[in-house]
This record gives C-alpha cells, structure tokens and sequence, in this order.
C-alpha cells in the first residue's frame, strides 16, 4: 500500500501544476460550486460541486472520476486511512446528455455533482482535493482538476481595508489589508473533538477564481508581508498586508448570434483590447462564465482574442479566463505580429460571456490592467488544521468569503 501511495504521488506532484484537459477528447472543462465566485467548495456530505464537460465521439466513452486528497500545498496524502485508492472513486459512469439539435463540436455534455454520487457519496476528510477524469475502459487520465472540501468547526472573521503604501507610486500603491481571525471553540457535550492551537500554522487566501496563486499566511516563514497574532492560543488572527487589488476582468459574450455570425474566424466585436494600466474597473463576474444552453447555438466557435500595444515591449503575453482555470500556461502563449503589431491568441470558446484578462510573463497581473481599489474581488480565506491522525494530514476546519471593499480612499492606515 505504501509503494502503490508513494507512486500515486509522484505522478499527482507532477501534473497538478493545472486544471486543465491533457486530451482533446474532453471539452470545455468547468468546476464550479455554489460559494461566491462559484468558487468549487464542497461539505463532506452536502453542498456539492459540479464538474461538467463536451465529448465529441460517436457514442459515449465510459467516463468517470477519481479523487485525491492533498496537503495544503497540493501533495496528495500519503495514507491509506484518507486517500483509499479503492473507494475514491465513482463506481459507475459519469452521467451524460446528448448535445442540443444543431450543435456541431460536440455530441454529449457530461455532468456530475460530488459528494453524493455512488462511490464517492461523502469524502473521507475535508482540505485540499485533486480529481481525475479518466476513460474506464483504457484507464487514461484526460482532465485534471483542484476543489476544497470544508468544515465548518470554527466560525472565522474577515476584515479588508484600502491602504496606500507611500513607497510606491500610482497605481501600485494602492493596496488591500486583509485580517482573518477565529476562536477556537472549546470541547464540550456537543463536541467532543478537541481542536489544539498549536496545530493552526497556516492559512491561503484566495482571490477570485484564480486557484493557482494564493496569498498564504504562515507563522514558519518570514514574508513581511504577513503575520500571526496569537499562535498558540484560543483566539488567533493571520494578517496579510500589499494585496494588489488589480483591476476587473475584461468581458467577453459571444452570445449574439447577430455580433458574432456562425461559421466565421470571431474577434473582439468592437476592435483589439489595448492597455487598461491606468483605466478605471468598469465590472465583472469575479471570474465566472455564463455558457448558451438548450439550443443549436450552445456551439463552439473559433475566437481570436487580439491586443495591440504599438511595438513588442513584452516577450511573453498570456490570455487568462475560466477557459484554461485562470492559469498563465504555454498553451494560452500569445503570438505577436511585427506587421500588425498585435499580440494573439486563438481558441474554441463555447457560446458564453467570459471573464479574461492579460498576465506578462506568467506572474504579472498588473502591467498591462492595472490597479485600482474600486475594483471589487471575492477573497476565500481556508484555514487548515494539522491532523496528527493516521500519520498527520490538513484539513481545512473553517472558511471565509468576502467582497473587497471598493471605494477610491484608504479606510486603514
């Protein structure tokens, strides 16, 4: 058992650098729940997240999914108590529907709702969780993706201030405080789990839908930016300063059949994106996609996104949306024209309205959008416990989501 975990997570470590679909049979991957940003949370027994895609094959393949729980850092678990390789997982097909009359690129749309589905009708113990789609018949794994499990053992706090840091000049001065702090509750005759503080040691922040980049708070590093006030006793708080708000999301809705014509190479309606560096939010919805349903249009259509800045100052250029998990990656790599002068990058989008927007160079997020404190983010804040069980295991006993606060002044010093 110990050799067949320790395989298990070499190969997990190497791919979970990812949500994303490692074959084209699958299309179009989305998770989403039903916390704020649809961010993919689920309880151990209830409140379950959905995970759904297209399959374009003449009849439909025998999909189903497999699940691995992780530490906080996204290493599946290595015991046999929380990650059994028997029991996590589905023990019939993924469920399927065919594709609406008309539609083209695809011919069935998979969908399933976990926990709650035969083989996996709870999970073992909340934290961090990868899945696996995988082909029943030939045992390849296809997608790949992360979710949160949680309880609710704790009741946490979250405050958010604007605040300017003097050091920096506009717009990357203007910064979000974020403080999160909780009680542990004390054991009693309605619960008989004892909760240590010595075993609170971190926590991740997370912005919107963006999976890949949190913000964590850890009383063993030495970030100036963070802080653990109280560790080791009752009442904690974990403060985590210079958040860059950015900006909000460009828009995209491809579901004006009128705007956008079947059966053509799409691009932006209203001309190429150009730099927001300095441009005030405008609006979004904090990550989220809106995808045509039930009809022959609920397609996929070639899109152009397209960015124009005048001269090549950036070597490298991502395209970032729910499309490819909010992940800056080489396969949404923009390609730049010295006679056009655009950066572009091309891919098949289900009809849908999407949030997107530009990242240089894999990590920065602002240069090319900005960064405003009118611009509203959704912070989860997942807070983990280190289980000394079965050979010590996280779980995150406590969650928290709240809306920045807006607004073009500071609110804390």
């Amino acid at each position: 058992m110990i050799t067949r975990f320790f395989l298990v997570s070499c190969l997990c470590t190497l791919v979970l650098s990812a949500q994303e679909t490692s074959s084209s049979r699958i299309k179009g991957l989305r998770v989403n729940g039903s916390a704020d940003a649809r961010l993919p949370i689920a309880g151990l027994q209830s409140r379950p997240i959905t995970i759904e895609f297209d399959v374009d094959e003449t009849t439909p393949p025998d999909f189903r999914v497999r699940i691995y729980h992780c530490d906080r850092n996204w290493n599946v678990t290595l015991t046999s108590f929380v990650n059994d390789d028997i029991r996590n997982r589905t023990r019939s097909p993924i469920p399927f529907e065919p594709a609406p009359a008309g539609v083209q690129q695809y011919r069935f749309h998979y969908s399933i709702k976990l926990p709650g589905f035969p083989g996996i009708e709870r999970f073992p113990q909340s934290g961090n969780y990868v899945f696996h789609i995988y082909d029943e018949a030939e045992k390849e794994v296809l997608a790949r993706g992360r979710f949160f499990v949680v309880e609710e053992a704790l009741v946490p706090t979250m405050k958010l201030n604007n605040r300017s840091l003097p050091s920096e000049t506009n717009p990357y001065n203007q910064v979000n405080k974020i403080e999160v702090g909780f009680v542990i509750p004390k054991a009693d005759s309605s619960r008989s789990e004892v909760l240590y503080p010595l075993f609170f040691t971190c926590m991740d922040i997370y912005r919107n839908r963006q999976l890949y980049n949190p913000w964590r708070i850890d009383v063993n590093d030495q970030n100036p930016n963070t802080f653990v006030d109280g560790f080791g006793t009752p009442k904690m708080k974990f403060v985590v300063d210079n958040v860059t708000p950015g900006n909000e999301y460009r828009r995209v809705d491809l579901r004006n059949i009128d705007e956008y014509p079947v059966g053509t190479q799409l691009r932006p309606r209203l001309g190429a994106d150009v730099s927001r560096f300095l441009q005030k939010p405008s609006g979004d919805n904090h990550g989220t996609s809106t995808l045509t349903t039930g009809n022959r249009y609920a397609d996929y259509v070639p899109f152009q996104f397209e960015l124009v800045l005048g001269s090549r100052p950036y070597d490298s250029v991502f395209v970032v949306g729910e499309f490819n998990g909010w992940r800056p990656a080489a396969e949404c790599l923009m390609g730049y024209s010295d006679e056009t002068q655009r950066y572009t990058w091309t891919t098949q989008l289900r009809r849908g309205e999407y949030d997107y927007q530009y990242v240089v160079g894999s990590s920065d997020w602002i240069s090319l959008e900005g960064n405003d404190w009118r611009t509203r983010n959704v912070y989860t804040a997942f807070i983990y416990y280190r289980d000394s069980r079965f050979g010590g295991f996280d779980r995150i006993v406590g969650y928290l989501q709240r809306l920045s606060p807006g607004g073009s002044q500071t609110t804390s010093n």
